[in-house]
């Protein structure tokens, strides 16, 4: 089965490095207006001469040195990575890297993604930056960085499905501060392990599921009280409102009373989500989530499909609910007569090609293959031809 790993990333890769890009490290890190979003998408940023003198470390190290030894001494999450990925890895497995909203940060997470990608010979490599992840402003990190992070966890987590992909959260590189929230993401998610090894060690620490349970058929009631409070502050009146709550009861006699933190301003009352309230969220948030409709075209050629293929466009089917995704994997060099959007998932032979709908949902038009002669199987010729045939809920 195809894996999935998300790592939090911390610094050790430049303080574990040699002694010049240690310096040069310390120097960056102090940098301020530093374009964080720019290190992690576009080819030249901040940071790129160290960038690149870490990676050719790394590389230079794994040339010349016992490759066990040197992956164990470069970083945490390199580490770990050798350790969680055993197995031979196949062309769906995935690995993604979420970065603190800090220039090193960034910078460590490109270098980290970067080198996997080539290392451990995983295309789909991603790092994400996480807003507000950062420990000089406390209120920051539980109000944005928890928030941001949760959600970011649970975007992954849809694109590779319980069932159809091992799913690994390892917490061993980045702030601690972090780690309890994904051991409970570990702990209440289906088909999803929380695998932790301590410094250089050459122990995996692995917690599977453990007998935690939410009873979620109750709290399903509570999510637009859930999700109104993950927004704004929410007085104390309104919320027992959005609760449904039964004349006579009171806010901390409700199932729900554990989810949520309470701030007094101006001698009021309000409420917003804790961390707990925003992994409940994030888990009922299909409720809110696009919807993804195959054609009839796309349903029938999807059902012949053998197991291994189903198994790489579900998860493609769930990764088309991220318009950041859509956007960064059309493949507009391709001309249809249909007007359908081309994506192009990776270095991979699938293709797709769909139709955003007025109301925001995606229509999966054509699966296609691409062909030797750079020529696809299957293309759409008209809009006329597609039109939803059945709801994507999962294999």
């Amino acid at each position: 089965m195809p894996i999935c790993v998300i790592s939090t990333t911390g610094t050790s890769v430049f303080s574990n490095a040699s002694k010049p890009i240690q310096d040069e490290w310390h120097e960056f890190r102090s940098k301020k207006d530093v374009n964080l979003d720019a290190i992690l998408k576009r080819p030249h940023f901040d940071g790129y001469d160290l960038y690149m003198r870490t990676l050719e470390y790394l590389r230079g190290e794994t040339r010349s040195s016992d490759t066990a030894d040197v992956i164990r001494k470069a970083s945490a999450e390199l580490n770990s990575l050798s350790c969680i990925l055993a197995e031979p890895v196949t062309r769906s497995d995935q690995l993604h890297f979420l970065a603190s909203a800090t220039p090193d940060g960034a910078l460590a997470a490109r270098v980290i993604a970067d080198f996997s990608r080539e290392h451990f010979q995983i295309e789909n490599t991603s790092a994400y930056l996480i807003k507000g992840l950062q420990v000089k402003d406390g209120k920051e990190f539980l109000r944005d960085g928890i928030r941001n992070l949760i959600a970011k966890v649970y975007d992954i987590l849809d694109t590779a499905p319980p069932g159809t992909y091992t799913r690994v959260l390892n917490p061993t590189g980045g702030f601690k501060g972090v780690v309890p929230y994904l051991t409970l993401i570990g702990m209440i998610e289906p088909d999803v392990h929380l695998s932790y090894i301590y410094e250089q060690s050459k122990e995996l620490i692995s917690l599977g599921r453990v007998p935690l349970k939410f009873d979620f058929d109750t709290l399903a009631g509570t999510y637009p009280a859930l999700k109104a409070c993950s927004e704004n502050f929410v007085d104390m009146y309104k919320l027992a409102q959005l609760l449904d709550l039964a004349e006579g009861n009171t806010l901390v006699e409700h199932p729900a009373w554990s989810l949520f933190d309470q701030d007094v301003q101006d001698g009021n009352t309000y409420f917003s989500l804790n961390g707990l309230g925003r992994i409940v969220l994030a888990h009922f948030r299909t409720l809110d989530r696009t919807a993804v409709y195959l054609s009839r075209q796309a349903a029938e050629r999807f059902d012949s499909l053998d197991s291994t293929q189903k198994r790489k466009f579900a998860s493609y089917f769930e990764r088309l609910r991220d318009t950041d995704w859509v956007e960064q994997k059309r493949h507009d060099e391709v001309a249809n007569p249909g007007n359908a959007i081309p994506i192009k998932p990776g270095r991979v032979d699938e293709r797709l090609f769909i139709y955003r709908l007025d109301d925001g949902s995606i229509l999966v038009a054509e699966l296609a293959y691409h062909r030797p002669d750079m020529s696809y199987d299957r293309m759409p010729q008209r809009r006329s031809d597609y039109d939803k045939h059945r709801l994507w809920e999962g294999l």
